[in-house]
């Protein structure tokens, strides 16, 4: 039977760990639905960087290597825009006007290091609550291990993480695919189901959803907490995330 490990923040992760398995990466607040957002409105790839530098550096370079390489730099730190960037790390930004036929070189505060966190994992997914089913029906494909790898915010535990994980573990369930889950994943899957018809009820009270109302996101909140509203699902792959489709 698949083990299933629910890490509830990227610090905790040791790359070797994850060696060989099938890791779920998930930031839904914000990273993982804008990463979604934009493959779904025509991104053709997005770069995840690590560092503010990275980003611009990486940008020169394809611009530098093909002029004529449409490329979009966006990302954020502590809910902001970083300065000289293009855009920031809000899923209503990256409509098909925005980031149709582009390549997206993205850096967010707690996202982007979660995904790097499993460059060694056999395959990686992207999940956020927009598209908990289709994330499931990709692993119900699957043999391997899996590891939920939740970014967390600056090094603490983030209940939108967590929860996003339950709903894929519920999906997947509920599709007949048999897994052992270890506490917090087990956690996380009841957790799910006592509070997705009304996940804003639950998530209302934390510290990150807080945080971006403070800030005046309220639109992205409310974008985030669609449960299933996509089919679409990233995949990390070479240092890519392309729709799973396309990879």
């Amino acid at each position: 039977m698949r083990q299933v490990t629910l890490y509830t923040q990227h610090d905790w992760v040791d790359p070797a760990a994850v060696t060989g398995q099938w890791a779920v990466v998930i930031d839904t607040f914000r990273a993982t639905t804008t990463i979604t957002a934009a493959l779904q409105n025509g991104c053709l790839k997005v770069l995840p960087v690590m560092h503010t530098p990275d980003g611009l550096a990486l940008k020169q370079q394809l611009l530098t290597k093909d002029p004529g390489t449409p490329v979009l730099l966006g990302g954020e730190r502590h809910t902001q825009i970083i300065p000289g960037y293009d855009c920031g790390n809000s899923p209503l930004e990256y409509t098909p006007a925005v980031v149709g036929g582009k390549v997206l070189v993205l850096s967010t505060t707690n996202g982007t290091k979660a995904a790097l966190k499993a460059v060694r994992a056999g395959r990686v997914f992207l999940a956020c609550l927009n598209n908990c089913t289709a994330v499931a029906q990709k692993l119900l494909g699957g043999s391997a291990d899996i590891s939920f790898i939740c970014a967390g915010t600056r090094g603490k535990f983030s209940l939108e993480d967590v929860i996003t994980a339950g709903g894929v573990l519920h999906a997947l369930s509920r599709m007949g695919g048999r897994f052992h889950p270890d506490d917090a994943a087990y956690m996380a899957q009841k957790m799910f189901a006592a509070y997705s018809a009304d996940i804003d009820a639950l998530l209302c009270q934390t510290a990150h959803y807080n945080t971006m109302r403070s800030h005046g996101l309220t639109g992205d909140l409310a974008y985030c907490q669609q449960i299933d509203s996509t089919a679409a699902v990233p995949v990390y792959s070479r240092g890519a995330i392309r729709l799973a489709a396309d990879t």
